[in-house]
């Protein structure tokens, strides 16, 4: 059999620990002749039993594209060369010799023949068994590389890259103009796995990191801006002094990514930037851009496309959207952008801090309506807000239920903190996650105006915390004599 190159697959060995050897034109098993076999073609084997009895054929295959091989298969044909079927060629034992690692495949694995001699029945139910080409298989792939090959070859043309000595990069060739990047190569040291290649664009943001692991393949493995990774094998090693054609190669394989230096990885951070934000706008509790309508504290009404954020964003997904860290006016201001009386368009903010009220248009014909006002009982509601001079508890809250303008809200981010509006107050009252004996003190207080009311809450008759009972608190307040 011709040398070739085996492919060590990572396949536990079988247990078989009887040892096949070959003596001129003979198959021995522990010393024992059990087969003949003759070579009348180069990676072709004809197998006789002793007596001279051709029982089967089995054929070496392989397919390579380039330097690269595909597959290694073995074609086994019956002795009547009535019935083929193919095999993967797997190397099951440690042996420098091809026709052992084969002889071996067959008898460990398949049981074609033994000690004993060949084993008939084996053989016979071997050739029945329908198997996929592996070979059709191999034809195929090898057609999609060279596809592929000529594919990538064809676009790497259309840019025609070339780098300089002093690891400029340019397009259009040698006589290109165009500088899309720079390449700063490591210092090469030989035999070693850390030679690597840097690719700057034109903002000088890290595009590429290659390193050439060194082996016998001359794998390059790279790390692109983006974090995501590719191998290849390069035809061009990396060099000493003039590293041009390893860093040329290496552009083109980043070109046939559709990886282009210039300014192209500014915009695609600011691309991802904004469909995170995109995202976050969609995950959080905000209005963005709803069509609705305000009042300002005078009861004029402005009708448009309104905007409110309650939250900030939480554009990496950590989950955290407090704010701490500073004075924020989240869940405090509203913006309209609306048309004047001659049409012109105009945007006014409004603030919570003046009882402004707010209502957004929902795609069903519904409406949400938002009502700003300051709260008793929440005076740490924004940790942030305890040190702003200009510190003021008006919030907007999301009305949950109106009755004879008394009201139940919500907060529009934290689904368990609540507020009791009365009419006749100009504050709410917060019902939130401090326990209900707390609670149940603060908002009679806020209810003394139905003595009953007050004092049955005053004794804990309702859970707070259930935003029914907080409904049925308003009802009956309103029902009050």
């Amino acid at each position: 059999m011709k040398k070739i190159t085996l492919i060590l697959l990572l396949l536990p060995f079988l247990s078989f620990s009887q040892k096949i050897t070959t003596k001129k034109d003979r198959v021995l098993i522990d010393e024992k002749e059990v087969a003949i076999f003759k070579e009348p073609v180069r990676d072709q084997y004809q197998l006789f039993d002793l007596s001279g009895n051709k029982q089967f054929t089995v054929e070496y295959k392989g397919m390579s594209e380039g330097k690269t091989i595909l597959n290694q298969w073995l074609l086994l044909t019956s002795a009547d060369e009535t019935k083929k079927t193919e095999i993967p060629y797997e190397v099951l034992i440690n042996s420098l010799s091809p026709t052992r690692i084969m002889l071996h495949l067959i008898s460990a694995k398949y049981g074609l023949f033994d000690k004993n001699g060949f084993n008939a029945a084996k053989i016979e139910t071997f050739f029945n068994t329908e198997r996929e080409s592996i070979g059709d298989k191999t034809l195929k792939t090898k057609m999609e590389v060279v596809a592929s090959k000529k594919d990538k070859e064809e676009k790497i043309a259309r840019y025609r890259p070339f780098v300089k000595m002093d690891g400029t990069i340019l397009f259009g060739g040698t006589a290109g103009t165009n500088i899309v990047g720079k390449a700063m190569s490591s210092t090469y040291t030989a035999f070693g796995n850390n030679n690597t290649v840097s690719i700057y664009d034109l903002d000088n943001i890290q595009v590429a990191t290659a390193r050439a692991t060194g082996n016998m393949n001359n794998e390059v493995e790279v790390t692109l801006f983006n974090d995501s990774k590719f191998s290849y094998n390069a035809e061009k090693r990396f060099a000493g002094p003039d590293n041009s054609s390893f860093v040329k190669e290496l552009v083109g394989e980043l070109v046939y990514r559709d990886i282009t230096l210039g300014r192209q990885a500014k915009s695609y951070n600011q691309n991802l930037l904004n469909e995170k934000i995109k995202l976050a706008k969609e995950r959080s509790r905000n209005i963005y851009n709803a069509n609705g309508y305000a009042f300002d504290e005078k009861g004029v009404r402005y009708d448009g496309i309104i905007t409110a954020q309650f939250e900030k964003l939480d554009i990496n997904q950590t989950g955290d959207t407090q704010v701490v860290d500073a004075i924020d006016n989240y869940g405090k201001n509203v913006s309209i952008k609306y048309k004047n009386e001659k049409g012109k368009e105009r945007t006014i903010t409004l603030q919570a801090k003046d009882n402004i009220k707010f209502y957004v248009k929902n795609s069903d014909g519904t409406e949400t309506a938002f009502e700003g006002m300051k709260v008793k009982g929440d005076a740490m509601k924004k940790l942030s807000n305890a040190m702003s001079l200009g510190f003021n508890n008006a919030y907007f809250y999301r009305v949950i239920y109106t009755s004879k303008e008394n009201s139940v809200l919500v907060d529009p981010v934290e689904d368990d903190r609540f507020v009791i509006k009365l009419k006749s107050k100009s504050e709410g009252q917060m019902v939130d996650k401090r326990n209900n004996d707390k609670l149940s003190i603060q908002l009679a207080e806020y209810l003394s105006g139905c003595k009953n009311l007050a004092s049955e809450i005053k004794k804990g008759a309702f859970d707070l915390k259930n935003s029914e009972n907080l409904i049925n608190i308003v009802n009956e307040y309103n029902d009050c004599k």
